[in-house]
């Protein structure tokens, strides 16, 4: 699938429901609203890109870079995040249930105080890129 054809179309729902969207540089791409539910994203270069108020319900992060990603409003339940980097990303009102954050950096990401508690309590390891715990991004209380 061409890389253009998969932008969400600035607030248009797009079904791309178990797409394999994997390794690829989607950077600037625009997943605002798009239904992703499955979707495989793993490894690919998500920095900046919108997923505003998507249903990303267990779709595949792993090892994905989303540096200053909008999942604001967005739905990433059952998602597996593991190994992602999410440093500066915007999450305000995402739904983040049964979620796999294993390894991942949350690096200066801005949590309501309820976000992060349940983050905490499934938070662990070290992002294999950048070398930050994954308790440590979070600001996770010892």
């Amino acid at each position: 699938m061409d890389a253009q054809a998969v932008s969400g179309g600035g607030g248009i729902s797009t079904p791309l429901d178990g797409q394999d969207l994997s390794n690829q540089d989607l950077r600037k791409r625009s997943f605002t609203k798009a239904v992703l539910r499955r979707a495989n994203f793993s490894g690919s270069d998500l920095t900046g890109v919108s997923f505003f108020s998507a249903l990303a319900e267990s779709a595949n992060f792993k090892g994905a870079n989303m540096t200053l990603a909008d999942l604001e409003s967005g739905n990433f339940e059952d998602a597996d995040f593991t190994d992602a980097i999410l440093a500066g990303a915007f999450v305000n009102n995402a739904q983040f249930k049964n979620v796999n954050i294993t390894n991942t950096d949350w690096s200066d990401v801005v949590l309501r105080k309820d976000q992060q508690m349940f983050l905490c309590k499934i938070a662990n390891g070290t992002n294999p890129t950048t070398g930050v715990e994954t308790r440590e991004s979070l600001i996770c209380p010892n």
